[in-house]
């Protein structure tokens, strides 16, 4: 009676899974034209592996300023989540509407993400302020243009 023995040894590897959203899952917010806005993101690993080296950047239209705070995150555990905070200024040019940004986060052992942010810029609260005096100021002038010439 023959008999044989084979040791074998696996190592089974994990991998980090990032993904950068808003808090809730959001993907979108508003801003004001040349105004600082903070966002939190959420940076979470939902993979079977730490996460290492993960850096945090942007894409966006011409003259936005777009800072993270951390800019990078040393180490995410497998299944931690960790809260980003970028700051968006939007360019002082920048005309009410939708925008789109792309905001990534790269890792040395799981690759880049990125993920589409939709940011609505507003007008400046000061242009409702200026049209309110305008319209003031016009209402004025016509109550005594009445007054001085009268109906005729």
């Amino acid at each position: 009676e023959a008999s044989a023995f084979v040791t074998e040894n696996l190592e089974v590897q994990g991998q980090a899974r990032l993904s950068l959203t808003g808090k809730g899952g959001l993907l979108s917010g508003t801003a004001v034209a040349g105004k600082d806005k903070v966002f939190d993101l959420e940076l979470k690993n939902s993979g079977t592996a730490d996460a290492s080296g993960i850096k945090l950047s942007s894409s966006t239209p011409s003259n936005w300023n777009v800072t993270f705070n951390p800019s990078s995150v040393e180490s995410l555990a497998a299944g931690d989540t960790t809260t980003v905070k970028a700051t968006i200024r939007p360019s002082s040019e920048a005309l009410t509407g939708d925008y789109s940004l792309t905001l990534s986060a790269s890792s040395e052992n799981s690759g880049n993400i990125s993920e589409q942010y939709r940011i609505t810029v507003r007008p400046s609260s000061l242009w409702g302020i200026v049209s309110v005096i305008i319209i003031a100021a016009a209402a004025v002038l016509l109550v005594f243009a009445v007054k001085k010439f009268g109906r005729r």
